[in-house]
């Protein structure tokens, strides 16, 4: 006698429930694993209804984790396209938790309020090509991130072998906006500088005194041309202040994660942001003034901290970083702490060359340094005034010949 028809690869067979105890229902069926393997899947609830949707939630997880190639098709909802790309995502091990987040927050807040409701194969050239062209109405940084995030779901439903071709890849090429780089001038600088330190200093403000953690970020991120987190990641351990000159090795950065928040990451943004940077004297002093607060702390201590030990997070500190620029009066302004970072880029470049900027900053490429980071020197040799001379009425006359 024939036995029972094998399960397809990612299918399940009849569902049954049963009580198992007053109040509680099993809900149990065969489902056929991406190895081929059949295995009773069950689930209980409260009632006959939750004991089967609770099976069901289990089952859509276990058709996930299989060969997708078998359960989605150009026919199957963009939904689950994008939910499959995502929890292929999260066991990427090559990028950070804080990627991660940042491409599920894009793919649910830029791409899906468009596509949620087409199928895989109607998200087409024409249909992403309108798409982008909206999006760059909006804004050019925007455009780019919605193009690459429905890039990769799209190369992901090409790696199932859901479509033959990345309709990302057809749409128009988007041309950045030119932008140069802008450092801040010395009299930018000097008023950051003495708003910072007259900052809630006044006679009558409410509150706690400042404790001067922003104050001495600046300094130091003027003076090492840091980024943020990589600023407020320095550790006790990670200075050398017998070193001539003096030493910071940038080798973690500050990141905030969505259900744990503020942390410290034990390595930088990029391989080659892992650097040991020479700090000038005005940010050794500073270095020497946060060693002094920690004299009797573990190796591993913070330079910037809570009052509660813990790390201090980047977005308190460019709160208060505004706060300082109001009173510089630079509220309207567009500054940044990354204008820290341009402004030693710049200084480096025009100074010691591109390529020595570029190792500061821990860049890969000194191009990056370059088109992002270092503003250009407009200036001319001032030769060029004395060899024009020669074309002064009664001069030496042009050019030789």
């Amino acid at each position: 006698m024939a036995g029972r028809p094998r399960l397809a690869i990612g299918t399940f067979g009849d569902i049954t429930v049963k009580t198992v105890a007053p109040g509680r229902f099993q809900a149990s069926t065969r489902f056929r694993d991406w190895d081929g393997q059949t295995r009773q899947v069950i689930a209980t609830g409260a009632s006959r209804n939750a004991a089967q949707t609770e099976l069901k939630t289990r089952l859509v997880a276990r058709m996930r984790s299989g060969d997708l190639g078998d359960t989605l098709s150009a026919d199957s909802p963009f939904t689950d396209l994008a939910a499959a790309w995502l929890d292929d995502l999260m066991l990427d091990t090559e990028r950070s938790d804080g990627t991660k987040e940042v491409y599920e927050r894009e793919l649910r807040t830029l791409v899906m309020p468009t596509f949620q409701r087409f199928t895989v194969r109607e998200v087409t050239v024409g249909r992403i090509e309108r798409y982008l062209k909206v999006q760059r109405a909006k804004s050019y940084a925007r455009a780019k991130h919605s193009r690459t995030i429905l890039s990769m779901v799209m190369a992901f439903a090409v790696r199932l072998e859901i479509l033959s071709r990345n309709p990302v890849k057809e749409t128009s090429r988007m041309r950045k906006p030119k932008r140069v780089p802008k450092a801040l001038t010395d009299a930018q600088i000097l008023a950051i500088r003495t708003a910072a330190r007259e900052w809630r200093t006044e006679q009558g403000t409410l509150g706690p005194h400042p404790d001067g953690q922003v104050r001495d970020l600046i300094e130091l991120m003027l003076g090492s041309a840091t980024r943020i987190g990589e600023a407020l990641a320095l550790r006790k351990c990670d200075v050398d202040m017998a070193a001539n000159p003096p030493t910071i090795h940038v080798g973690g950065t500050i990141v905030v994660r969505r259900g744990q928040g503020v942390s410290r990451q034990s390595k930088p943004k990029t391989d080659e942001s892992n650097r040991t940077v020479a700090v000038p004297p005005f940010a050794a002093e500073v270095i020497r003034r946060r060693l002094a607060l920690i004299a009797g702390e573990y190796e591993e201590h913070l330079l910037f901290f809570t009052r509660a030990g813990t790390p201090l997070a980047p977005h308190n500190a460019r709160r208060t970083f505004r706060q300082i620029l109001t009173l510089a009066g630079l509220d309207g302004v567009d500054i940044t702490p990354h204008a820290f970072r341009r402004t030693g880029a710049t200084l480096l470049a025009n100074t010691v060359g591109i390529d020595t900027a570029a190792e500061v900053l821990g860049h890969t490429s000194a191009a990056t340094t370059k088109e992002h980071y270092a503003e250009p020197d407009r200036s001319v040799n001032p030769v060029s005034a004395d060899v024009l001379q020669r074309l002064a009425p009664g001069g030496q006359g042009t050019i030789g010949r």
